[in-house]
Order: structure tokens, then C-alpha cells, then sequence
């Protein structure tokens, strides 16, 4: 009809009309508790109806600069007059594995006035204190540093939310308190090309292959000149680990002496690891230094099977290989190793409603969904269904695989030892699998290293 404002227009008068008033109140020109005049006047001013202006409003109160008073009007909140910087220290990968620039971007339209600057978590030592940042992004394996090092002083103290498995909110607790708030998660996984096994006539994996299978499949898949059948990164803490906690046995102390592991189902895991890397039937001789030097074998075809999580795939959607993804093979029973991402607030910080904020942001359904439709990680919001996550991405046929593996789900923690005595470990594991010590000697430099006195 002649005369009838169109749909692009409505939104652009709406669009001048909200942020006129934004400016107005984030440039001081209504002080804190003061009232905005009233709707009437307002749908003057900005030759809109009530009804088009209450709209504007309610934007508004979701951005938190005022709040509706019942018959009375509506007045400016208290701390969103002036313009805060957040300070968030985070693991590099969360970049990736949440798609951090596009929820930064999105908070930042939905709170203008709240800028958040990123820098990169640089770890942590027992003798200095997590940097001066407002909020932080970490791993499991970092939580289980501030609490070894006595730094929950440090962060301030999160509420629960029952939409969060238990067994992924209890990694970031700590006498009974939760610190920080779980964003994304992973079970460590078998990565495949469907092709390969194909090709070679071989049934895909499924949840009932031991290590036994694999080592079978793989010495075939290898069969094909320049392609091997498994292999992946042996050094990385997400990786070697689970081999130990597939064991179903964990180490073990006498007062301050670690008990024997001679006879143990932890060392014949140990035995079993080495005898798949030494398998050059199977596990090729290559001296990796990352998980991502496997991306590129995979991604050309050299490397039919390797070890990832969810948040690994993230680098693979856009390939166009064949890939699905199984349960990682197990020994006695299924098992594998979770890692996961969580955010906290600096009890210190000068900023504590607009942490509150962004925490929120991440936590709960707008970022949540987010994660779910622009990667392939896990949210941690267990009412999201993985057959919601969209088409944006190439994502595997049993992308939601992750569900049916809880029950096998184990952390660092299940293996009972402190963040300082892993790679204390590791660092003699790497000697047995080059034959520099046998069996007996690694026995006994594991319990001298792990002794407690």
C-alpha cells in the first residue's frame, strides 16, 4: 500500500533509533538511574509508533544499559555507562576449536559497549601466578596445575549448571567448588579413510575392535606402496596417556614408595604401545613433533588410521577426503581419554558483572549453539543434539558417536598422578620404546622418580 513503510526501512529507522539512544547513554548524556523520556515522547522524536519504539527498548535491556520499571519507565543500569575492556588469556587453540573470532564478534554486537582483547595462555609454574587477565580459557590438565600450585585463591568461585554432565564439570572442581565453566569437550577418537578400507576389502571400525584389530587392519592397509596404516603423535599428553588409563589399573603408592608395576596390566599397556610403534608394518618411523604433522599424510592419502579428538576435526571439514570416525580400540574393556576447554573469572577482576557476561556468553545457548553450527566440537550444554548442528561443515556420518562413549570416558585425574609426575613418565617411556632400558629398569626409574619422600 502507498505510503506503507517497507520492511528494510522499519529496520533502519529501528537500527538509528537504538543507537542513537545507545550513544546517547554510553556518552553520558543520561546519568546512571536516570529515566529515558517517556515511550510517547520518544515515538515523537523518532516518528515511530509505541509499539516500534518499546521494540528498540527491549534491545536495550538484552544489552543491559537500562531496565524497564513497572508504570514507571525506563532507567539507565548502573555499570554500563562507560565503556570496559576485558582482558582474556586463553590456550591458542581455542581459537579453532571454538571459533573464537566470530563469538567475540557476536558479544561484541550484542554488549557494544564491552570490548574483549585476547592474548595467549603462556602456562604456569608453581612459582609465578596466572598473568593479571580477567577471564581465562584452559584445559583440564591447567586446572589440575592451579589447584596443585594453590592457585584457586585466585578465581572466583562459578555456579553449576545441571545442563553440564557431571563428569565434565567435575574436572574444573575443587573442594566442592566449581571454578571454571566448561565450554567444549572431546573424546579422543579413531580417525579413518573410508576409502582405504574400502579399497582393501576391509570392514570399517566399530566399537568392538581391540588393538588387535587395529594392528591387523593396518599391517593391510599399509600394503599399498607409499600409505601406512596408523600411526599418530606418541609424545602429546592427549595421546600416550590413554593407552595407561585402557589399562583399567592405576599407579599406586606404599606410604611414599609407588608400588611395583612389574606384572601389572599398566605395564603390559606400556608393552602393548611399544610393540605398535615398533610395528614398521604398520606405524611408520617418523619423529613428529605436533599433532598437525599428521594432517597433511592423512589429508593426501599416505596415512589411513590416526588418533584425534572432536576439536582436531575441526581441521579436516573442508577437506574433501573420505573420512568417518570410531571408538578408539581397547584392551580389556572400552575406554578413552576426555579432554575438554573451561573458562573462569579472576576474582580480582575490577569487571566482574561484564566477565559475568561473557561467561555467560559462552556458556549458555547462544554460544553454545554457535560452537555446534560453525565447528565440530563438542558444546557443553548436553541438550543440544548433535542431529542440530547444521550443514555448514563436512562433518563424519557418526559425528554423534561422542554420546555413546561417555560411559567410557576417563581424565588424566583416573591415572593418579599430579601434573608434574606425567611427563616424569613420559620422559622414561621414551627411553623403553627406543631400547635404551628394559622392562626392569623402567620399573625401577618410574618408582624413583615417583617417589614421594
Amino acid at each position: 500500500m502507498k505510503g506503507r513503510t517497507s520492511n528494510e526501512q522499519f529496520r533502519m529507522q529501528l537500527e538509528t533509533m537504538v543507537q542513537t539512544l545507545r550513544s546517547e547513554i554510553t556518552g553520558g548524556q543520561y546519568q546512571v538511574g536516570d529515566y529515558l523520556p517517556s515511550e510517547k515522547m520518544l515515538a515523537s522524536r523518532f516518528r515511530f509508533g509505541n509499539i516500534s519504539v518499546r521494540k528498540g527498548l527491549e534491545l536495550l535491556v538484552e544489552e543491559g544499559l537500562i531496565e524497564k520499571i513497572p508504570k514507571v519507565g525506563n532507567r539507565v543500569k548502573s555499570t554500563h555507562t562507560r565503556r570496559v575492556t576485558l582482558r582474556l588469556t586463553c590456550i591458542a587453540v581455542t581459537w579453532r576449536n571454538c571459533d573464537l573470532k566470530r563469538l567475540l564478534d557476536m558479544f561484541h554486537q550484542k554488549y557494544p559497549w564491552i570490548t574483549v582483547e585476547v592474548t595467549d595462555f603462556p602456562g604456569l609454574s608453581a612459582n609465578h601466578e596466572p598473568s593479571n587477565s580477567d577471564l581465562f580459557i584452559i584445559g583440564e590438565l591447567h586446572f589440575r596445575q592451579i589447584v596443585e600450585y594453590g592457585f584457586t585463591r585466585l578465581f572466583k568461585p562459578l555456579t553449576q549448571s545441571e545442563d553440564v554432565h557431571p563428569l565434565l564439570t567435575k574436572q574444573y572442581m575443587h573442594e566442592e567448588r566449581l571454578f571454571f565453566k566448561p565450554i567444549v569437550y572431546s573424546p579422543i577418537v579413531l580417525l579413518y579413510n573410508k576409502a582405504h578400507f574400502r579399497e582393501s576389502g576391509l570392514a570399517e571400525p566399530d566399537g568392538s575392535w581391540t588393538w588387535d584389530d587395529l594392528i591387523y587392519a593396518g599391517e593391510k592397509l599399509s600394503q599399498v606402496e607409499g600409505r601406512y596404516g596408523f600411526c599418530f603423535h606418541v609424545p602429546d599428553i592427549n595421546r600416550w596417556p590413554m593407552f595407561l588409563l585402557q589399562s583399567g589399573e592405576r599407579f599406586e603408592w606404599d606410604g611414599a614408595r609407588l608400588n611395583n608395576l612389574k606384572g601389572t596390566a599398566l605395564l603390559d599397556s606400556i608393552k602393548l604401545l611399544k610393540r605398535i610403534m615398533l610395528n614398521q608394518k604398520l606405524f611408520p618411523s617418523y619423529l613428529s613433533e605436533s599433532n598437525q604433522d599428521f594432517v597433511k599424510p592423512f589429508l593426501e592419502g599416505k596415512l589411513s588410521m590416526t588418533l584425534l579428538s572432536y576439536m582436531g576435526l575441526n581441521i579436516f571439514v573442508q577437506s574433501d577426503v573420505e573420512f568417518d570416525i570410531a571408538p578408539v580400540p581397547f584392551i580389556q574393556e572400552p575406554r578413552s581419554l576426555m579432554i575438554s576447554s573451561a573458562i573462569g573469572i579472576r576474582s580480582a577482576t575490577p569487571h566482574m558483572e561484564e566477565a559475568g557476561l561473557f561467561v555467560q556468553f559462552l556458556t549458555e545457548e547462544q554460544g553454545q549453539k554457535t560452537i555446534q553450527q560453525y565447528t565440530t566440537s563438542i558444546p557443553s550444554m548436553r541438550s543440544l543434539s548433535p542431529t542440530d548442528a547444521g550443514n555448514e561443515l563436512h562433518r563424519p556420518a557418526r559425528y554423534g558417536l561422542y554420546r555413546e562413549m561417555l560411559f567410557s570416558l576417563r581424565t588424566h585425574t583416573d591415572l593418579n598422578l599430579t601434573s608434574r609426575e606425567l611427563p616424569l613418565v613420559f620422559r622414561h617411556l621414551k627411553q623403553y620404546f627406543a631400547n635404551m632400558i628394559d622392562e626392569d629398569e623402567l620399573c625401577e626409574e618410574i618408582a624413583r622418580v615417583l617417589s614421594r619422600e
